[in-house]
């Protein structure tokens, strides 16, 4: 599987062009065709069944942020549009143009698990809160009304497909992965930075970062059910985590609050949501500033072994140095250091 490219698969058959982004997916079900614009953002599909050719656009604000998906019609025209509103890199709210809209509300500040929607009627009826029960990895499992009563249900196989979905009424749940929300034109979830395909579990196209999110451009992450990539570039698994948090053993000490004496620690008002968010929204950022700590400037090994890249980044008043191996896409440590920064060749 040359760059870790996925050609065939269980009966589909994917084409790449010379940029590493799918442009072609064929299985039993039909052909789809992707386009993609200079920064490698997916901008237009064609999905062909048959004899039948349905066509679907998107739009993008400076950000990246998809901020309207619609179809086209026979001469390329948009219709049938939903716009998307966002907070931060999180979905806030979409809307079906002459139909109804959806809020969103998450379980935690900076957290992409969903805790609530709030859909709207077009025609002005009440507001009606939806409440998301969600699985170990913060995936939608159900969904309950005001009452208690579902509304819709769905099964996972690993990687993200479903293995069943049931709804009880029409309420379209769309949310999947942390972060991802399903286009059910084409089966794709869409990633924030990325699209993701749970047939495969990988993503359709190459990580914008770079190998500073890995050496497996397309990966989603090692272990979907323990690890999560809500802005579709680099996760924080589980091992990294308990290392941050809590030391890697008895008497080793973490960094949460009240932490262990000589360790630095973070503020005391810093839950373990607060922090692992605050850790992925540095290592998936592309304004993050890397240096090499080992190596020459963007080497991924030393004397064979995996090198250490370091970013100092600042975070609601607190500096946070971030080290890790992008050669294993592992984080190595986490810490709050208020320290001057040190002078480092190899800026990235």
């Amino acid at each position: 599987m040359p760059f870790n490219r996925i050609t065939s698969y269980r009966g589909l058959h994917y084409r790449y062009d010379e940029y590493g982004r799918v442009v072609e997916k064929r299985g039993r079900n039909g052909t789809q065709h992707y386009r993609w614009d200079a920064e490698h953002r997916l901008t237009e599909v064609a999905v062909i069944r048959g004899s039948t050719v349905r066509r679907y656009g998107y739009v993008y604000d400076a950000p990246g942020r998809r901020v309207e998906k619609h179809e086209l019609d026979a001469e390329g025209k948009p219709y049938n549009r939903t716009t998307f509103l966002w907070d931060g890199m999180r979905l806030a709210q979409e809307c079906r143009l002459g139909r109804s809209s959806s809020l969103y509300i998450y379980s935690d500040q900076g957290s992409h698990e969903p805790l609530a929607r709030v859909d709207r009627a077009a025609q002005g009826e009440a507001d009606e809160v939806l409440y998301y029960h969600t699985d170990v990895n913060g995936a939608p499992e159900e969904m309950t009304d005001g009452g208690g009563n579902i509304v819709w249900e769905a099964g996972y196989q690993v990687w993200g497909n479903l293995t069943h979905e049931k709804e009880t009424r029409p309420v379209q749940q769309n949310l999947r992965f942390q972060g991802q929300y399903l286009d059910r034109e084409t089966g794709l979830h869409y990633n924030l930075y990325r699209f993701y395909d749970p047939d495969i579990g990988k993503f359709i196209s190459g990580d914008p970062i770079g190998l500073a999110g890995g050496i497996n451009l397309y990966q989603y992450a090692p272990n979907p059910l323990s690890w999560i990539d809500p802005l579709g570039l680099f996760g924080c698994g589980p091992k990294a985590q308990q290392h941050i948090l809590h030391g890697d053993g008895p008497g080793s000490g973490g960094h949460m609050w009240p932490g262990q004496p000589g360790k630095t620690t973070f503020p005391q008002s810093w839950d373990a949501k607060k922090i692992i968010s605050e850790v992925d929204d540095i290592v998936n950022s592309p304004s993050t500033k890397w240096y090499a700590q080992q190596g020459t400037g963007g080497a991924l090994t030393k004397a064979g072994k995996a090198a250490n890249w370091v970013a100092w980044e600042v975070r609601d008043g607190v500096q946070i140095r971030v080290v890790f191996q992008p050669a294993k896409g592992r984080i190595v440590t986490v810490f709050p250091d208020s320290g001057p920064i040190p002078p480092l060749p190899g800026a990235k």
